[in-house]
């Protein structure tokens, strides 16, 4: 499985019990989410919309949650 993720200029932090930052590659539809404690999450093929969502969620750990970790995107989890 390959991730061609590269980091953007358009890191978005989060205040969040789970979430510190996300970032989305509009070509490549992958996002990359960094978590509080230290993990970050690739996820393939998520669709703009979702991600206009997430961005104006009230809560991005539920959010996040509900709609993209039980939905079964392709993702791969980076330990540090």
């Amino acid at each position: 499985m390959s991730y061609t993720f590269k980091q953007r200029a358009n890191r978005m932090y989060v205040n969040s019990r789970i979430i510190c930052f996300f970032e989305y590659d509009e070509n490549s539809k992958e996002l990359k989410i960094g978590f509080n404690d230290g993990v970050t999450g690739y996820y393939k093929d998520v669709p703009s919309e979702l991600i206009n969502r997430f961005r104006t969620a009230r809560s991005k750990g539920g959010f996040f949650y509900n709609n993209i970790s039980k939905s079964g995107f392709v993702h791969f989890i980076e330990t540090h």
